[in-house]
């Protein structure tokens, strides 16, 4: 279509993305991604696997140097082609695909039978700070890929997603789980909120304290509200 920019592909591997601003058109394959774990080492001026993430001993892990976590979706980026590519982004715009499914399900739609504008841009984050990462619209272009060619909309993992939505943000939820099911009362669990996140609005940590408290208690699984 005219107007949009072509995917960047690796020549080594499926790996897609955008830069500059560029705007292309895209269709999810499944909503949940995989995750990718990993750690910067200086010494080879690149990211390095997590060998922790796969149960084995990270030397890494034991001397204390900092994960990253990339989100893999799976993407289809033209109507000829039903081979899936991947984009790798991070917990901002995850976070942002995630609240656009969600609002997208509950609406009795799947994203998946959708076009979307994909743009490169800066998003912000729940702490006010930008980065850049991906921007998602829906298009009303026709589908790239039918749902009989796609992964099986059965499967548990690709389509978790569908089943609940983030009441409280996954976002902040991360950040709380080293917390959970430990004793906390609601004002203390909304000052570290608010010290989590100095810029989150007061009236939704209250409402996020509301509703992670059970019991004198911090419960994580109330982050989430199933649908079904």
């Amino acid at each position: 279509m005219s107007g949009y920019s072509d995917w960047i592909q690796s020549p080594k591997s499926e790996r897609v993305w955008l830069t500059h601003s560029m705007t292309a058109l895209g269709q999810f394959a499944y909503v949940n991604p995989l995750k990718n774990i990993k750690h910067w080492s200086s010494s080879k001026n690149s990211y390095v696997k997590c060998w922790a993430a796969l149960d084995q001993d990270c030397f890494h892990c034991q001397n204390g140097i900092k994960k990253s976590t990339d989100y893999v979706y799976g993407i289809y980026v033209s109507k000829s082609n039903a081979d899936v590519k991947y984009l790798s982004v991070n917990l901002t715009t995850h976070t942002h695909f995630q609240k656009s499914f969600s609002s997208i399900f509950d609406a009795d739609s799947n994203p998946c039978d959708k076009l979307f504008k994909f743009t490169y841009t800066q998003l912000t984050n729940m702490n006010g700070k930008k980065y850049n990462g991906y921007d998602i619209i829906p298009s009303a272009g026709e589908m790239y890929v039918k749902e009989i060619f796609r992964p099986s909309p059965l499967d548990a993992y690709q389509n978790i997603v569908k089943d609940f939505k983030w009441v409280v943000p996954e976002e902040l939820v991360l950040k709380l789980v080293k917390y959970d099911e430990k004793p906390m009362s609601l004002i203390d669990l909304f000052l570290l909120i608010k010290e989590t996140y100095p810029s989150i609005k007061d009236k939704d940590a209250k409402k996020y304290s509301i509703r992670l408290i059970e019991n004198g208690l911090l419960d994580v699984k109330k982050a989430k509200e199933y649908r079904h």
